[in-house]
């Protein structure tokens, strides 16, 4: 009880965000819609069997400056390590389940529409001298569970997404704060016939150990989406079974600094 009143304390995580869309072709000068957000949350983290790590993160999020309340998330993970020799050791297999409630005050009719994201990942890693290399393939997929109208939560459209991440890190001597750099890219699922989507993020992070069982990480991370027509070239949306609201007519560019706090639990030994 005392780790968990600990760790209530600390709040496991905060950040906030800074976005700038580009302006569309054809605009006057420039579109600047910068928003800061910011989250708090919890991390519980334990090893229950050699191997195996279960985390659970619970997160709240501002936007418009934290004056509006923005969404709360839950997400429970679990993965496995084999340890059958090195090289099963440093590969892991995991899945997770996220359950998102966000509120929409916009419109006539306003109320929380809910969604549950489940993933499936494979990570390895692997050290060289000072160095430390990972990678991690992720697949994930949102449905909606509840709308905020009552209306059928199928009829909302599945966001589904794969995720390639590569991680490298390098340990400095007599440094308590290594540095870590990582690139992902997000490929979205797409209907049969339009042309593929997807988004880059960078991030450099750095983070130290303040107790046995814990670690301040901070970071700062760019996040790119370019204009986007689901439409090949020589043929219109109607011919692919898309709209205007599948048309993304300017870039988006997304900074992130973030600081987060996470916790393990050691079960005692028997």
């Amino acid at each position: 009880m005392k780790h968990v009143l600990l760790l209530i304390a600390l709040v496991a995580g905060g950040g906030v965000h800074s976005q700038v869309i580009n302006p569309p072709p054809g605009s006057e000068g420039a579109t600047d819609t910068t928003v800061w957000r910011g989250w708090t949350g919890i991390s519980l983290g334990i090893k229950p069997l050699k191997g195996v790590s279960v985390v659970m993160n619970q997160q709240w999020r501002w936007d418009r400056d934290f004056s509006e309340f923005d969404r709360h998330l839950l997400q429970l993970g679990c993965a496995w390590s084999p340890q059958w020799n090195d090289v099963s050791k440093a590969q892991s297999l995991g899945i997770g389940v996220r359950r998102t409630s966000r509120p929409d005050r916009k419109g006539d009719i306003q109320g929380v529409d809910r969604y549950l994201r489940w993933q499936i990942e494979h990570g390895a890693s692997m050290d060289a001298g000072r160095w430390d290399f990972e990678t991690r393939i992720r697949y994930q997929k949102q449905t909606a569970v509840k709308t905020k109208d009552g209306s059928d939560p199928e009829e909302v459209p599945a966001k589904a997404a794969w995720r390639f991440k590569g991680e490298v890190g390098y340990n400095i001597k007599g440094f308590k704060w290594d540095p870590v750099v990582s690139i992902e890219r997000f490929i979205s699922e797409v209907p049969d016939g339009w042309v593929p989507d997807g988004t880059w993020r960078v991030r450099l992070a750095t983070g130290t150990k303040t107790g046995k069982r814990q670690k301040l990480k901070v970071f700062i991370q760019r996040d790119s989406e370019a204009r986007y027509n689901p439409a090949p070239e020589g043929m219109t949306l109607f011919e692919v079974g898309a709209d205007l609201d599948d048309l993304r007519p300017s870039g988006a560019v997304e900074w992130t600094v973030g600081l987060q706090w996470r916790y393990r639990i050691k079960l005692k030994s028997k």
